[in-house]
């Protein structure tokens, strides 16, 4: 993925389905992957989630606060209180929030790279074609 000059000072935006839990999230996006893991699968309701990664120190929560989901001994998941939308995830002792891509403003703006976790989990019907586009 080829990044802009300065766009290490580029501020993404995102919020949930109904727009009552929003996000912002400045710096440059870190790991943007997909998962296929079947926790991915049974929060989201699809076979893949695409993600993103910025620093907890330049991230936050704008509106009403999300609600958590422990879904494992390391990872919260966060979604919104009013509509269920998943946005996230945090993990115990890591200095990344974990967003879906899908819930950026602009989505376009970052494309997933190559990796794709727990492929073998998605659906024997489901594959990803991702087209670089830099």
């Amino acid at each position: 993925m080829k990044h802009e000059e300065g766009q290490n000072e580029r501020e993404y935006e995102g919020g949930c389905l109904c727009n009552e839990t929003t996000f912002t999230a400045r710096g440059m996006p870190i790991n943007p992957h997909l998962c296929s893991c079947i926790m991915c699968q049974k929060s989201s309701g699809a076979p893949t989630v695409a993600w993103v990664e910025f620093p907890l120190d330049t991230f936050k929560w704008n509106g009403n606060k999300p609600g958590f989901y422990q879904s494992s001994e390391k990872t919260q998941r966060c979604f919104c209180q009013k509509c269920g939308c998943l946005l996230g995830t945090l993990n115990k002792g890591y200095p990344n929030v974990c967003i879906t891509i899908a819930s950026l403003t602009n989505p376009n703006l970052i494309v997933p790279n190559k990796q794709h976790s727990y492929k073998e989990s998605a659906p024997s019907w489901w594959e990803v074609n991702i087209v670089d586009k830099n």
